[in-house]
């Protein structure tokens, strides 16, 4: 018998390997092909069926004034404080669900990341129409400190002089489930509308460097005929080299057997100076009374930080350094495809 001298280094370079198994490389190559020339352009129904109201819609409302806080407590599930938050929309008469999270005192942390959640769901909208967006509409509002501290306990806000609490929401599902798995690779070549939804998935998820595909964290459609598939926390991403879940299949590899074409030519399509809109993907500005709105995003105060808070100024984005990583990602991808390596449909 080997005798380990060290039990525990030894699970841990275990895990790391484990990890990396399922986590290496897949591609297209190699793949049986796909049994359909192209994807549907659109899919009958509602499409719209798991959201409560159209992405772009929320987004509209959530950066205006006019909402009242109903509902703030505690999620039964996650790992980084999430609750569950009601507002009142007296605009549409509604009052819409959003899962959100308190942004740390220094605005961003390892697994709490506003600012690449905001990014996540701002590069979207660059190659994505609003019925086939991945990420649920996800921005930092700020409710006032009394309305915050009424409903979750005391806290200190995040930038100092202000009357309020920045907290992240996104926009809460419906009709969703944690899938037993997400790949049905067999299913995948056959299933025109099933292959639209999981590669539109896998290509954004490839995109942004997403390294946590933990149970709950992607969420698929419960009608399985129109399996739309959705990844709804993003904090792990973004971020090149060893950093990820090692102990879950991860998705910032190409992992399906071909891409939608018209994502993919969009992709092509974008400029440089497009993508670069991901340096300030929200900013907020102190309205002169300490509430801090929405604002037309600004050249970026700390290009090399993703983050600042100057002046009654706030904005959220990616490093000048993760832009340059997701543009060559989409550099080497479409080498990928103009060699024949990746499929499209």
């Amino acid at each position: 018998m080997v005798r380990l001298k060290n039990p525990a280094l030894f699970a841990a370079l275990a895990g790391v390997v484990l990890g990396t198994a399922c986590t290496g490389h897949r591609g297209p190559r190699g793949f049986e092909p796909v049994q359909f020339e192209a994807a549907p352009s659109t899919v009958p129904g509602d499409p719209f069926p798991n959201w409560p109201i159209p992405p772009d819609e929320a987004e509209a409302l959530m950066k205006g004034p006019q909402y009242d806080v109903r509902v703030m407590k505690r999620t039964a599930a996650g790992t980084s404080g999430a609750v569950k938050i009601e507002l009142d929309f007296e605009e549409i008469d509604r009052t819409i669900a959003f899962k959100g999270k308190i942004v740390p005192p220094d605005l961003g942390g390892y697994n709490n990341s506003p600012r690449k959640e905001i990014a996540a769901y701002a590069l979207q909208k660059l190659f994505l129409d609003p019925e086939d967006y991945v990420v649920p509409t996800t921005l930092v509002r700020c409710p006032p400190f009394e309305v915050y501290t009424r409903h979750m306990g005391w806290t200190d806000p995040q930038v100092v002089g202000a009357e309020c609490i920045l907290v992240m929401a996104a926009l809460w599902l419906e009709n969703v489930t944690v899938p037993q798995a997400v790949y049905d690779r067999d299913r995948f070549v056959r299933d025109p509308v099933y292959a639209r939804y999981l590669a539109d998935f896998n290509l954004l998820t490839y995109l942004i460097e997403h390294k946590d595909g933990r149970d709950g964290n992607i969420l698929v459609s419960k009608d399985d005929a129109r399996r739309q598939v959705f990844a709804i926390d993003n904090g792990i991403s973004f971020q090149p080299g060893p950093v990820q879940n090692y102990f879950v299949p991860n998705w910032h590899v190409l992992r399906v057997a071909a891409l939608r074409k018209q994502s993919v030519e969009r992709l092509r399509a974008l400029s440089r100076q497009e993508l670069d809109s991901l340096l300030v993907a929200q900013q907020l500005e102190d309205d002169g009374k300490g509430n801090y709105r929405d604002a037309e995003p600004g050249p970026p105060l700390e290009p090399d930080k993703g983050l600042a808070e100057r002046d009654g100024v706030v904005q959220f984005g990616l490093t000048r350094g993760e832009v340059d990583d997701v543009w060559k990602r989409i550099q080497k991808l479409l080498g990928r495809v103009d060699d024949g390596e990746i499929p499209l449909f």
